[in-house]
């Protein structure tokens, strides 16, 4: 309905990959994201991470029309993802079934540029009401890596599959469902016997080729 104001509330449901989200010749004013409250900032383009939510307003400023929304992948790395971009369509009330759609772009897959500003507009509201309080006493120091490495696959392509591990330790599938065992309250499932450093240090930042570690 145009001069109305909507709420979007974007999810991205991939397992592991952050998706580019644009509505042709609309702007957004991201207010929220996982549950914070932003300094609100408007953009055409919004990136949500893995499991992320975002919250933006949408002002319908035109009479009529059709409009392409697109959400697709970003990635930056040489790491293959699903590079296929999901479509739909903004449509005005009362436009007529002759209108054509108004098409738009997505960024390119490695559009690092893009990623970095969005990240950088990321701030908290910090008012009087919401002030931003960061706490001053560490009680645990945490360093995680995130890595990515290939493992020996004779039935997959080209001999190999990617595998992804924080701290050493690759993602086993859980028997119980995690939001099950903590409403139920099923003893068993939660440990906290998760390394809180790497098993090897190296440089975190840079290219260091293959690391050997045995347990």
């Amino acid at each position: 309905m145009p001069g109305k104001t909507y709420l979007l509330r974007i999810i991205n449901a991939a397992w592991n990959e952050e998706l580019f989200f644009k509505i042709a010749d609309h702007k957004m004013r991201v207010v929220e994201v996982d549950a914070s409250y932003l300094k609100p900032f408007d953009t055409d383009t919004i990136l949500v991470a893995p499991c992320q939510t975002t919250i933006a307003l949408l002002t319908a400023h035109f009479t009529t029309g059709r409009y392409r929304i697109v959400a697709s992948p970003f990635m930056d790395s040489s790491v293959e993802v699903d590079s296929r971009t999901a479509t739909s369509v903004l449509h005005y009330t009362g436009m007529l079934p002759s209108t054509s759609t108004t098409l738009v772009d997505p960024p390119p897959r490695n559009a690092t540029q893009i990623a970095r500003k969005l990240m950088q507009s990321l701030r908290r509201l910090n008012s009087i009401k919401y002030p931003c309080t960061v706490p001053i006493k560490v009680d645990h120091s945490l360093l995680f890596t995130v890595s990515l490495g290939l493992n020996k696959c004779a039935t997959c392509a080209n001999g190999y599959h990617v595998i992804a591990d924080i701290n050493n330790v690759t993602f086993d599938m859980p028997k119980i469902l995690l939001l099950n065992a903590h409403f139920f309250n099923i003893s068993g499932v939660f440990a906290d016997d998760f390394p809180r450093n790497p098993p090897v240090s190296y440089d975190y930042t840079g290219s260091v080729g293959h690391v050997e570690y045995s347990p």
